[in-house]
């Protein structure tokens, strides 16, 4: 899915929550509102338009704001701090609040007064598990149905193929299906036939972003039918596959994101040029996560941004598209993974454990930032874990406690190695993890939901 404004208020949420990983306090609401301790003003690098980030809870300090705002939203260029004021738009969409149980909260202002982008705003607010509040412009323009957003786990649905088409590869004929971001149903079918994009939308935020192809009519390619039949293969790899959640008008709840299947001329020309080369494999997108080919389908997505049956031919595809261009993989050597706070997640590096977080002698876990949904306690030189089914169980991992989509978050103190209710140990599967021994040093990292972390940091057992 293309970076969106929607993509950038999960990264807001995650940075809350997490990089400055301070003791939890509720911070206090006067008649009028929280008390502002500055904002911050940045460009949104995807719409160009001016956004704002109040820092309101009592934890703040000049320092931390000012570090928040160097990369308000892992932009490339950092904000403006302006301390002891409000944001100052003249007309706004409303607020989104991050991290209200915590002493780091946050208030996104979202400027603007088309009431068409209320159902963004709002459902970029929810994935990031904030309080929406509209203005006036955004009052009667909200969808009842969107909720605070929760990770809904992968799991596998099988159905009957349609009618007049071959036996499944399952047991008893049946079309087995993951219903995931990066999942695929069986080549040569649809993926909407067979699957639903419903848990896909609480898995990676979606938001409509409008392209165009500006094909030619005259356009060469349309002419070589070498090239439309691998176009036209290309796009039916896709159509099997959960892309279309976002990227086909059958099933984009609210517009397409960015490029899709059905535009005028040819839709691989709604990329723009690192869209295309992460599909194709010249820009890493490790970050997005990727279920195993032999649980998927056949589809790889390991190697090319577009899951596929078939790499070598993907590749050639997309590559030549690259090339019509007048690019190469060297043009891309220099540009950022995908995957923005998913990426920089993975490679973040702990300090030891604040006030309010670490392991006791006895194997007491505390933390802060809010309730769990996943607790991990690791080897000290363990990487961050990331997103299922292939980066969410990194090397090192002793211990991990799991909650429920279904069920209400857990909060501490808990104990090391026993389940509290309302929570399942996946790992190790069964017995007891190994024993903690006081003095050494773990990697503590306790998030909120899958990808917005509360606490991460290096404890010392009964430091």
């Amino acid at each position: 899915m293309r970076p969106s404004v929607l993509l950038l208020s999960l990264a807001a949420a995650c940075q809350t929550a997490s990089d400055a990983d301070a003791p939890g306090a509720d911070s206090d609401a006067a008649a009028d509102g929280p008390v502002v301790l500055g904002h911050c003003d940045y460009a949104n690098p995807f719409s160009d338009g001016a956004e704002c980030k109040e820092y309101t809870g009592a934890d703040w300090t000049p320092d931390t704001m000012r570090a928040d705002c160097d990369a308000p939203l892992l932009t490339a260029e950092a904000g403006a701090l302006t301390l002891d004021a409000p944001c100052g738009f003249d007309d706004t969409l409303g607020t989104c609040t991050i991290g209200g149980d915590t002493g780091t909260e946050t208030v996104l202002v979202f400027p603007g007064s088309d009431p068409e982008a209320c159902g963004g705003v709002q459902t970029g607010c929810a994935f990031g598990q904030g309080a929406f509040a509209p203005s006036p412009v955004c009052e009667d323009g909200l969808d009842p149905g969107v909720t605070s957003n929760v990770f809904t786990p992968f799991a596998e649905v099988c159905t009957d193929p349609l009618p007049g088409t071959p036996a499944g590869a399952s047991e008893e004929g049946k079309v087995c299906t993951f219903e995931a971001i990066s999942a695929c149903t069986e080549e040569d079918r649809a993926y909407l036939d067979h699957a639903s994009c419903d848990p896909v939308f609480t898995q990676r935020p979606y938001t409509p972003y409008p392209a165009t192809a500006n094909t030619p009519v005259d356009d060469p390619r349309l002419d070589d039918s070498d090239w439309v039949a691998e176009y036209q293969w290309v796009t039916k790899q896709v159509e099997s596959c959960a892309c279309v959640c976002c990227h086909s008008t059958e099933a984009a709840p609210n517009g397409t994101s960015g490029w899709f299947l059905e535009a005028d001329g040819i839709w691989t020309d709604t990329l723009d040029d690192d869209g295309l080369a992460m599909l194709a494999g010249w820009v890493d997108s490790t970050a997005f996560g990727a279920i195993p080919p032999s649980q998927n389908n056949g589809f790889d997505r390991e190697t090319t941004g577009l899951p596929t049956t078939d790499i070598a031919r993907m590749q050639a595809f997309l590559v030549g598209e690259l090339t019509r261009r007048g690019l190469d993989e060297d043009d891309f050597a220099d540009t950022r993974p995908f995957g923005g706070p998913l990426y920089d997640q993975l490679f973040y590096e702990p300090e030891p454990c604040g006030d309010g977080q670490g392991i006791s002698a006895s194997g007491e876990i505390t933390w802060t930032g809010g309730p769990m949904r996943y607790l991990y306690v690791m080897a000290s030189d363990s990487m961050a874990p990331g997103v299922p089914p292939n980066l969410d169980l990194p090397d090192g991992t002793r211990w991990r406690l799991d909650v429920a989509y279904t069920d209400d978050p857990v909060r501490g103190p808990i104990q090391y190695g026993e389940a509290p209710d309302g929570s399942t140990q996946t790992f190790p599967e069964t017995g007891a993890p190994e024993a903690l021994t006081p003095g050494d040093t773990v990697y503590l990292y306790v998030l909120r939901d899958v990808y917005q972390p509360a606490t991460r940091c290096l404890a010392t057992v009964g430091g």
